[in-house]
């Protein structure tokens, strides 16, 4: 059974260890793309065994680091097609035929990533300060608040409680808003891709927003970054950015086979 981290241009070996934790490395190539992999054990490695490991966070961590390890390495040296972890095929004539049959899909593919990096702009919400701001981003908690500003005491404290349920059911929308201006204010800035992730698609997590951008605009992300925390500080959202990225996000054949 053998292991593959990604599809490359060239045929690179990674200077870092594999998944079993050797620097055992081979490249299959065919019509024009390579994929780099390690030969690992069947009876570690089969969907069997890996069920069965599934709470097992020491080995999995293990796997997904070696991993993303791997693929980081080649990253730097050639365009790559980063796979998943755990994608597995049974023999080199098995991921031969799959390069086969998809080397023009590939092929476009590693010319749209060439020279790119995936970072990820993470948007926090500090619960306080936000739920502060709301009024200034929605107009029908203005006119509430306006209309608490000049009540009297009995029918104020109706209209804060009254405020607070709407800022409830505001907050998603005014998130969204949000993320949507900063999304804009990157492709504005840079020659990037983007793909925002709101909080159903994350489980719950906070919203973020993937960005795919050339090595020589790095610089530029990180301007803007610095940009965006000063715009946003006094409605208490927190912008993080983490990169570089291979480009999971943006790649087309990342699927396990």
């Amino acid at each position: 059974m053998i292991y593959v981290y990604c599809v490359t241009r060239e045929d690179v070996i990674p200077e870092t260890e594999g998944v079993d934790g050797t620097r055992r490395f081979a490249v299959a190539s065919i019509d024009g793309v390579s994929a780099t992999y390690t030969c690992v054990n069947p009876h570690e490695f089969s969907q069997e065994a890996i069920d069965s490991r599934a709470g097992d966070l020491e080995w999995l961590g293990a796997i997904g680091y070696r991993h993303q390890d791997v693929v980081a390495d080649l990253m730097k040296r050639t365009a790559i097609v980063p796979l998943r972890a755990f994608t597995l095929f049974s023999s080199e004539e098995a991921l031969r035929s799959y390069l086969h049959e998809h080397a023009d899909t590939l092929k476009k593919v590693l010319e749209r990533l060439d020279g790119k990096q995936e970072w990820t702009l993470q948007v926090e919400f500090e619960p306080s300060r936000w739920s502060a701001s709301l009024a200034s981003r929605v107009g029908s908690l203005r006119t509430l608040q306006s209309e608490i500003d000049s009540a009297a005491p009995g029918k104020a404290f109706l209209l804060r409680k009254k405020l607070e349920d709407e800022k409830k059911r505001s907050s998603k929308e005014a998130e969204q808003q949000v993320v949507a201006e900063i999304e804009q204010l990157v492709l504005e800035k840079l020659r990037s891709e983007t793909l925002a992730e709101t909080r159903e698609r994350r489980d719950g997590a906070f919203p973020q927003i993937n960005v795919l951008i050339n090595r020589d605009e790095e610089a530029a992300l990180q301007e803007l970054h610095a940009t965006l925390l000063d715009r946003y500080a006094s409605e208490g959202v927190i912008v993080g950015l983490t990169g570089p990225w291979p480009p999971y996000t943006f790649a087309a054949m990342n699927d396990e086979r």
